[in-house]
């Protein structure tokens, strides 16, 4: 109704959603001229209308046959810039508001350089209070904002003369921001939900409200909403798009959420509602960074600064790769370190200030949702590094995942990816060399990370068998154990079962050895294995200790044991006790026969008898014949559970 000069005589192809966002100097006109476009009154607070300016975001939209532009009004006092922060997350173009009777002021050129550094490069510049000066200062002002444009790399801008009071020029104004909302690109279809929260309220029967710009993908009715970093779930009753009911809502629209397994005392300004699972919380990004040449001073490594990230505000530590410093001007490499959790992914744009004097002076672009601390000068964090510098996003994670690896859900999350996009990238990986999968899938691998565990493995069973003892085949249990605190036992066995697949490794039973290895005896230990062999096949003295094997055979004993215990020669039991396989198979074939004899029991006596040893050997045996469950302790005596074969 505030529009009659708006009859749109061509209608354009359908154009999405598009939010606008005001900015510009306090005073400048930015919630009267939404008002003059929109018919709504941006400032929500009776203090905003009592004292005539802006303090915190406000919101207004204007739906025409054309399309429908969300405004986001922010604040231009300089007190209040970290509100104009959480409120630009997420727009499409600005509307940057400039009074023609005061020209380019102080929060004007902070306002364009926070829109140059999240990447805002769209929008429409409104010379505005025209109705306030003479055509010469008026065309003055117009010369000064365009140098101002031009070297802010804002000078392919538009420019609109306008006067929110009068009404001059406004219809222009919304006819120029519809041409440039319809140049914005569609946002990513495949990308999982996510909405920014900038206001968090309840309303009586309905329970929690949240409300934001939808900056990623679609929500339903009905789905499942995350709060990261921590802040729970809940299903969503409803969605209204400025007081709209929609069953659905989708990236560029401004939507206010009903959460009611919420409780809206625990949410807050800052966290961001997201599909389940597809945030990976963190307290590290790695970030490509600018300083901005207004800085006047360099950053240094380690520097303290307040991080806006979306609707988040986070105290934060500025590591800079490999270096002390970034001049003004300048860009490179960083590391954030939060006290608190973050929610972003990969692409998300944000804002550093000082704390003091409170200012804004760099702004960047996140690189990677890090899991550990960047140590520049390693090796592994420098090729991370190289590989995001380049634009290879999962290569930088797998890297920077090192022997540990990722999962691809894990990777999901920290790309900010749908699964069906991921196997995309992750089959070009692989056919690259730059992703190993293992566990079916499960374990997520740099390729040269994936070899050196292969390598690695294979040196440790290597070592095993090549060792003191000339053994062919080592415990599954014992490879497993060796990275049991690194890996866990699922990635173990993945990494046994990959090492196999390999043909490093053959494993047997719960065994392993090097492919087609076999143990290599020296004359001296063919000797000694022949003495013990004959030693233990004595009726006389059928159990020995390896002891006393050794004091009447030799050192060499020691070496072979291991070796005939592995060919099943020899059995050990009770530590340090042997027998030779053939005495173990005819004690069998003694215990059938006196079970059969006796009524199946047998007492420690009759077991020394049976065998002709004495108690030394006769009770570590027994428990050995418990486990093997030939028998079972009954009192003082043992049941013997042998049954005749068939």
């Amino acid at each position: 109704s505030r529009l009659p000069s708006i009859a749109w005589r061509v209608r354009a192809n359908p154009m999405r959603d598009v939010v606008v966002g005001t900015a510009g100097h306090i005073d400048h006109g930015k919630t009267l001229l939404v008002k003059a476009l929109t018919g709504t009154d941006a400032d929500r607070w009776e203090e905003e209308k009592r004292r005539g300016i802006t303090l915190d975001i406000g919101f207004a939209t204007l739906a025409t046959e054309r399309g429908t532009l969300h405004f986001v009004d922010l604040p231009g006092h300089e007190r209040f810039i970290k509100n104009m922060l959480a409120g630009a997350t997420g727009i499409d173009l600005c509307l940057l508001v400039v009074a023609a009777d005061e020209s380019v002021m102080p929060q004007t050129v902070e306002h364009a350089e926070i829109l140059e550094l999240l990447g805002v490069s769209r929008g429409v510049v409104a010379l505005n209070k025209i109705d306030l000066v003479d055509a010469e200062t008026r065309g003055i002002a117009q010369l000064e904002l365009e140098e101002f444009l031009a070297a802010h790399g804002l000078g392919h801008l538009p420019v609109v003369p306008v006067s929110a009071a009068t009404g001059e020029g406004v219809g222009a104004l919304a006819e120029e921001l519809f041409r440039q909302a319809q140049l914005c690109p569609q946002p990513p279809k495949d990308r999982p939900f996510r909405l920014p929260v900038d206001r968090v309220f309840a309303v009586k029967g309905f329970g929690t409200v949240v409300t934001g710009t939808c900056v990623d993908g679609t929500l339903a009715v009905g789905e499942q909403v995350q709060l990261y970093p921590r802040g729970g779930s809940s299903r969503v009753r409803g969605l209204q798009i400025f007081g709209r009911p929609v069953e659905r809502a989708a990236a560029g629209q401004r939507v206010a959420v009903n959460l009611p397994d919420l409780k809206h005392e625990e949410l807050r300004r800052g966290h961001m509602a997201a599909s389940p699972a597809t945030v990976f919380p963190t307290r590290l990004l790695t970030v490509r960074v600018r300083v901005l040449p207004s800085a006047r001073i360099p950053l240094r490594s380690g520097v303290l600064c307040t991080l806006h990230l979306h609707t988040q505000e986070l105290e934060a530590h500025l590591h800079v790769q490999a270096r002390k410093e970034l001049a003004p001007g300048e860009e490179g490499l960083a590391q954030l370190r939060m006290g608190e959790e973050a929610a972003a992914w990969p692409g998300d744009r944000f804002i550093l200030r000082l704390p003091s004097p409170v200012r804004t002076v760099a702004g960047g672009e996140v690189l990677m949702v890090a899991r550990r601390k960047c140590r520049w000068q390693r090796e592994r964090d420098a090729r991370s590094a190289a590989a995001l510098a380049g634009g290879n996003r999962l290569a930088g994670l797998l890297i920077e995942a090192g022997p540990a690896g990722t999962d691809p859900g894990e990777a999901a999350a920290r790309l900010g990816v749908t699964p069906p996009l991921l196997e995309i990238e992750a089959r070009r990986a692989e056919a690259s060399g730059g992703l190993v999968r293992w566990g079916e899938g499960r374990w997520w691998l740099d390729g040269a990370e994936a070899e050196a565990w292969l390598r690695r493995a294979e040196a440790w069973v290597k070592s095993k068998v090549q060792g003191g003892s000339p053994v062919t085949w080592v415990p599954r249990q014992e490879l497993l154990g060796r990275w049991l605190r690194i890996l866990g036992a699922e990635r173990g066995a993945d990494l046994v079962s990959a090492l196999v697949k390999a043909g490093r490794l053959e494993a047997e039973g719960d065994r392993l050895r090097l492919a087609g290895y076999t143990a290599q005896l020296t004359p001296k230990q063919r000797e000694a294995a022949q003495r013990v062999r004959a030693a233990l096949a004595s009726r006389e003295n059928p159990v020995q200790t390896g002891k006393e094997l050794e004091a009447a055979w030799g050192p060499e004993v020691r070496s072979v044991l291991p070796l005939l215990a592995e060919a099943g020669e020899v059995v050990r039991f009770g530590g340090d006790c042997f027998l030779a396989s053939a005495t173990l198979a005819r004690l069998r074939d003694l215990l059938l026969a006196w079970s059969a004899a006796h009524g199946g029991t047998i007492t420690v006596p009759e077991f020394k008898d049976l065998l002709g040893i004495t108690r030394k050997y006769a009770m570590p045996l027994l428990e050995a014949l418990d486990d093997r469950k030939w028998t079972r302790r009954e009192g003082e005596g043992r049941r013997i559970l042998l049954k005749q074969e068939a």
